[in-house]
């Protein structure tokens, strides 16, 4: 029976030792815990860095997108007046060419009369 006793309680110790860390694997173990946290740490980093540079770059959009629209509304009132000036001088070179004409055919009518009445004249 003691060796039955004997025996259990070498079992149970060797057991007990083999089921404790050494100082070794302990040290292992924490610096392995040490490094999961920095990384984790490291990962909150970056996604807390990546939602501000979201919010800048979403709110950079915006301000472009305003930027682009004021400048088509600048450009299309540019155009718009261009377009204006455009038809004004096109409606003052038809002045003058109609004014031009109409000046042509005054010539041109008093020189037929002029014709006439010297025909007349003649006879």
């Amino acid at each position: 029976m003691k060796k039955i006793t004997a025996f259990t309680t070498l079992a149970v110790t060797l057991l007990g030792l083999a089921a404790c860390d050494s100082k070794p694997e302990s040290s292992r173990k924490e610096a392995l815990e040490s490094k999961a946290d920095a990384l984790e740490n490291k990962a909150k980093t970056v996604l807390k860095d990546s939602k501000a540079d979201a919010a800048d770059l979403t709110k950079q959009a915006g301000l472009d997108a305003e930027a682009a629209k004021d400048a088509a509304k600048a450009r299309a009132e540019a155009d718009k007046k261009a377009t204006e000036q455009t038809a004004e001088a096109d409606k003052k070179a038809a002045e003058q060419t109609a004014e031009s004409i109409r000046k042509f055919g005054e010539q041109d009518a008093k020189a037929l009369e002029e014709k006439a009445r010297s025909a007349r004249e003649q006879k």
